[in-house]
């Protein structure tokens, strides 16, 4: 039986064609790329190819020697018997491309397509099928090391090497640094005022463990081990004062509502704890009075590296959100500070250290407060001391049934706060320097939208500058109102949903 093989070779940079006897020849290719250096299999019309695999086809098809995906996903395995095949798209943003097996024998193929087959007629006899699909991601590694399949002689299947999986993120997307809804930013991604970057995994990767009762909630929230802790249903009896549910945060700790809207009737305190995450619950108190009580939430005592985000804090009876005491590098974002019942004369909202004399938070208490929604408080939105606070993309709206607005953002002793493209509509004083003392106290307006406004709308000076990236997700004050009341709140609908 007759076989025919093309040798590619080069001599003084010139392609020579030999060619045995055979009854046809098949016409030189394009050189086909998968991107920059995809695929894993390189065929050489005869030549043991570095893939493994010993296909023909009379072209000189080169897939890259390594499976990395391409540049931003390309590649693939790609041996063409005619047209030249690209890799796919190329993947930006999150694109899924396929970084997979392509195999044509002259057809125009892109990356994206599945089961690949071995083209029309697999060179050297029998039907050489591209191998299993595999799909790129964004950043895809098309592989472990495609290495091609087995070696194959005359046609047998070759492989692309196991399916190229291209990461479960797509890292062309947007990051902790540009925004991403479900990566913190802000303070809680800081060390320190002058610290380095820090990555809060609260709980990390372990196994999620889904509760249906307080009790159980309490346990796994207060021990020493990494959790990831799903709400299912609403938990808790409620609390007045200082007795009744509350629910203790120690370390490395991720807890979510399983869905949107979970409810949580506990106050929650975070004592001394690092690297938490708390997500999509609600927190209703039973009305504002000037009891010393417990906040919905109070954040005290060294505690670091927290990020609050989608969550609903309604009728605090002593505050809805406090962070006092010596804790540092906290992040709220896309919540809801709020009050709904009328006749209670202390919606005080989020108090930032709770006296002048607190040395414990002097040098720190850096809080950022992004996309949140302050509603119908009359004060302390926020009011602080000691940090710096960093106040950017947030609502502010009253609602004159529930209580009258008095003061907005204050910096009083030693706080030192940036006031950033926010929307306030009908508040009194939105910029409050009343209370403006003690060395570096300032506040700087910048480029916020005043509708309906009296009292003081003007910055103090010049504020510091954040050592984290924002300006790159940071809206115009007129965008502020739309985008927050669509999302801001308990609006998740999974554990891992992102708006």
């Amino acid at each position: 039986m007759h076989r025919r093989f093309l040798l590619a070779a080069t001599w003084l940079s010139l392609p020579i064609w030999i060619q045995a006897c055979g009854n046809t020849t098949p016409a030189p290719a394009t050189t086909a790329t998968g991107g920059a250096g995809s695929g894993g299999v390189t065929s050489t019309g005869g030549v043991t190819p570095t893939g493994g695999a010993a296909t023909t086809g009379g072209t000189t098809a080169t897939g890259g020697s390594r499976a990395t995906g391409g540049s931003m996903a390309t590649g693939g395995v790609v041996n063409t018997g005619g047209a030249s095949v690209t890799g796919g798209s190329k993947a930006t943003g999150g694109t899924m491309a396929s970084g997979g097996v392509v195999n044509t024998g002259g057809a125009s193929v892109t990356g994206g397509s599945t089961t690949a087959t071995g083209g029309s007629r697999a060179t050297g006899g029998g039907g050489g099928s591209g191998g299993a699909s595999a799909t790129g991601g964004v950043a895809a590694t098309g592989g472990s090391k495609a290495t091609g399949g087995t070696v194959g002689t005359g046609g047998s299947r070759a492989t692309g090497g196991a399916v190229g999986t291209g990461g479960s993120t797509a890292t062309g997307g947007t990051t902790a640094s540009t925004g991403n809804p479900c990566k913190p930013i802000g303070w809680a991604t800081r060390t320190g005022r002058n610290g380095a970057e820090f990555n809060v995994t609260g709980g990390g990767d372990v196994a999620p463990i889904v509760v249906t009762a307080f009790a159980d909630l309490k346990t796994y929230a207060a021990d020493s081990q990494a959790r990831v802790i799903h709400i299912d249903g609403t938990l808790g009896s409620g609390w007045s004062g200082s007795s009744g549910d509350r629910l203790e945060i120690k370390s490395n700790k991720t807890i979510v509502g399983l869905r949107a809207g979970t409810q949580l009737k506990a106050a929650i305190h975070i004592n001394g704890a690092s690297n938490v995450i708390l997500r999509n619950v609600v927190v209703r108190g039973p009305g504002s009075n000037e009891d010393q009580a417990w906040d919905n939430i109070n954040i005290e005592g060294s505690s670091k590296n927290i990020w609050v985000d989608h969550c609903e804090f309604w009728d605090g009876q002593d505050g809805n959100a406090d962070v006092v005491k010596g804790a540092d590098t906290v992040t709220f974002t896309w919540n809801v500070f709020g009050y709904a019942l009328s006749g209670h004369p202390h919606n005080l909202s989020n108090l930032i250290a709770s006296s002048d004399s607190e040395p414990e938070s002097d040098g720190k208490l850096d809080i950022t407060f992004m996309f949140n929604w302050w509603k119908a408080a009359m004060e302390r939105q926020p009011r602080c001391r000691y940090g710096y606070i960093h106040v950017v993309n947030n609502l502010y709206t009253s609602d004159s049934s529930v209580g009258a607005s008095k003061l907005g953002v204050t910096n009083g002793y030693m706080c030192n706060v940036r006031t950033e493209n926010n929307h306030f509509i009908s508040q009194a004083e939105p910029i409050d320097l009343g209370k403006q003392a003690g060395t570096g106290s300032v506040q700087e307006a910048i480029g916020n939208l005043f509708e309906s406004c009296s009292g003081n709308q003007k910055g103090s000076g010049t504020s510091f500058t954040p050592p984290y990236e924002y300006k790159s997700f940071m809206v115009s004050a007129s965008e502020v109102k739309s985008l927050v009341q669509k999302n801001a709140g308990a609006t998740l609908t999974s554990p891992t949903a992102c708006p």
